[in-house]
């Protein structure tokens, strides 16, 4: 009977201890997470948003306007030399029609 209450005295400070160690646990959680928190907002009230400062999005839409202006350029261009090549052609063909 001895034995029994020693073991159950002892389980009851095991347990005890576990409870502790896990509170310990919890606590120390909950202080990291709210020190991320308050990193967070301290982010957030700078300028009330959040700033991504590997992309600027300004500078790409600038930047994509400019290729899409150099692309129509390059593509009209192409369109423009294709039909003075076509009328040359069409113009020595018929020149050689007449002659023949």
């Amino acid at each position: 009977m001895l034995v029994n209450n020693t073991q159950n005295i002892n389980n009851t400070i095991f347990s005890r201890a576990k409870i502790k160690e896990r509170n310990n646990q919890g606590d120390e959680f909950q202080a990291a997470l709210s020190k991320i928190k308050n990193e967070e907002k301290k982010l957030e009230t700078k300028d009330n948003k959040f700033i991504n400062e590997d992309i600027n999005m300004a500078a790409v839409k600038d930047n994509f306007k400019a290729h899409a202006w150099q692309k129509l350029r390059e593509d009209q261009y192409k369109k423009n030399e294709e039909d003075v090549l076509n009328r040359l052609f069409n113009t020595i063909d018929y020149g050689n029609k007449i002659q023949s």
